[in-house]
């Protein structure tokens, strides 16, 4: 599974991704019985929504939640599949997923 960076590159309008939250929050750490300390990080499969521009929301006088405005800084969003989504900025990386059901899954 190859991670990317949101900087490097978005995944297609739809497509569901797993996705590595940005903040801290997710953050867990835990301890090994021999001292050591290791990062674990939670993750989250999301379908990536492409928003507009707050140039193209402003012309158009119409916003919605994956659009540049408010409280999302970029115009995408993370919609979760349960309660909730993640504002564009919420995530640093994702990474294609498929259905291995599927006759084409990679």
């Amino acid at each position: 599974m190859k991670w990317i960076s949101v900087k490097d590159a978005l995944p297609e309008d739809g497509q569901a991704v797993l996705v590595r939250y940005a903040h801290d929050n997710w953050l867990r750490t835990h301890t090994l019985a021999n001292g050591d300390t290791r990062l674990n990080w939670r993750w989250q499969a999301a379908a990536f929504v492409r928003g507009r521009t707050a140039s193209e929301c402003k012309a158009m006088n119409l916003y919605r939640g994956q659009d540049q405005h408010a409280n999302n800084l970029v115009p995408y969003r993370w919609e979760q599949f349960g309660p909730g989504d993640l504002f564009g900025q919420d995530v640093s990386h994702w990474a294609a997923i498929t259905d291995p059901l599927q006759p084409n899954a990679n």
